[in-house]
């Protein structure tokens, strides 16, 4: 063995060792700040999830606060082109077998087009005792049993989002 050889194995085998033994960072939170009008702040969780016929969804959970105080926690969620969400009609959240409770359609109180769906969702966060994954049965035209699971990343960052001010 050559005397190069050597030291490229002792930097190697040193390189190897330090990375292994040094702090990685923290992983930094999703949840972002955004200024609005005023004294109004805007915090969200994005996530996107597929439901249980493989299509993409961008599931947003936001929070306005208004000088210091929640005055809301929405959820919207984006379908993709074509997707036609059902309009009133509450959003069924469920745990394992568990229904947990229904999410309020507030669809109507804005402009968004029909593939997407708003549902105020601050009373079952507040619920939520553990970060078990969540199950949204969608009320989709057309379609039953569609289901997006929200997995326990996401769950926890929802709690989270909930004491945010």
């Amino acid at each position: 063995m050559e005397k190069h050889d050597w030291r490229k194995i002792v930097t190697i085998i040193t390189l190897c060792f330090c990375l292994t033994i040094t702090n990685n960072p923290p992983a930094l939170a999703s949840i972002h700040k955004y200024p609005e009008t005023g004294d109004r702040v805007m915090f969200r969780s994005v996530q996107s999830l597929r439901d249980n016929q493989d299509k993409a969804w961008q599931v947003v959970l936001y929070k306005r606060v208004r000088s210091g105080r929640g005055d809301s926690l929405n959820l919207r969620l984006v379908g993709f082109p074509g997707t036609q969400l059902d309009h009133p009609v509450a959003l069924k959240v469920v745990a394992g077998n568990l229904e947990l409770a229904l999410a309020k359609d507030i669809w109507s109180e804005s402009d968004l087009p029909v593939n997407v769906g708003e549902y105020d969702f601050k009373s079952i966060v507040a619920q939520l005792e553990s970060d078990r994954p969540l199950g949204l049965n969608l009320p989709v035209q057309g379609k039953k049993d569609l289901q997006i699971l929200v997995p326990t990343f996401a769950v926890r960052e929802w709690r989270r989002l909930l004491d945010i001010s």
